[in-house]
């Protein structure tokens, strides 16, 4: 028993000390990033818009928003630590750009339910730069999980709105809202799973929430409608935010 009992705790020993040397922290300290995975938005926010003197507003639901794929490029600063705990933190800049998605709703005429005539749609594109504060919290042989939050700014544009009328509805002159483009306070909330590959490459997976504040479109067509209406001083708006999730790596290179 007292054989068996020492062996048992020789392996468990010598299995504790392989994990510790299997793992070697990164000899460098900057880093360059990349990373590609699928974004997907989430609106909130309805719109009504005026019809004329005397008539109910026009009311603009909003049904979704589609999921696009997205990329990143990352660049930043690693301080180590030969620790068990929080065995590294980083400073950096990360560029986030995706694929145009597509914003969608009805269109409730004076805001009755029995008026829903119009399907409308635009699109919306988003480049992002952020400043990121990352911490890798646990070491464990080659994993580390980590937590990271971001800041900075989101730079949008609303191009493509369009709107079809629904079976039975005579189409009518479309509002034509223009597509625009602008900068929003932007936010990022991360969690994720680093994986030492090599010693200065790490593989990653990440899991993130993003907050772009509100968009806009441009303004209408300059057209005056029967019931007196112009929407050349009307705009749709909406609450954008994402969860994100994606694959990337990191290279330590000096």
């Amino acid at each position: 028993m007292k054989r068996i009992f020492a062996a048992g705790f020789f392996i468990c020993m010598s299995c504790q000390s392989f994990a510790a040397a299997s793992f070697t922290l990164p000899s460098k300290n900057f880093y360059l990033g990349v990373g590609a995975g699928g974004m997907f938005y989430k609106t909130s926010g309805n719109n009504y818009l005026n019809t004329g003197p005397g008539w109910p507003n026009d009311y603009y639901s909003t049904n979704g928003v589609s999921s696009q794929p997205y990329g990143l490029l990352a660049a930043g600063y690693t301080w180590q630590r030969k620790k068990t705990w929080l065995p590294n933190y980083s400073l950096g800049l990360r560029y986030m750009f995706a694929s145009n998605a597509s914003i969608s709703g009805n269109i409730n005429q004076y805001s009755l339910p029995a008026f829903k005539n119009y399907h409308y749609s635009y699109d919306v594109q988003t480049l992002t730069v952020l400043a990121i504060l990352k911490a890798d919290i646990y070491r464990w042989n080659n994993l580390m999980p980590y937590i990271m939050a971001g800041a900075g700014v989101v730079n949008y544009s609303t191009p493509n709105y369009s709107e079809q009328a629904l079976v039975g509805v005579t189409p009518r002159v479309s509002p034509a809202f223009g597509g625009v483009g602008g900068n929003n306070f932007a936010y990022q909330l991360a969690v994720g799973l680093d994986y030492a590959l090599r010693q200065n490459v790490l593989v990653n997976i990440e899991y993130d929430y993003n907050n772009y504040g509100t968009i806009r479109t441009g303004k209408g067509a300059n057209y005056v409608t029967a019931t007196g209406a112009n929407f050349d001083n009307e705009s749709l708006k909406n609450k954008l935010s994402a969860t994100s999730l994606f694959l990337g790596v990191s290279f330590y290179v000096g």
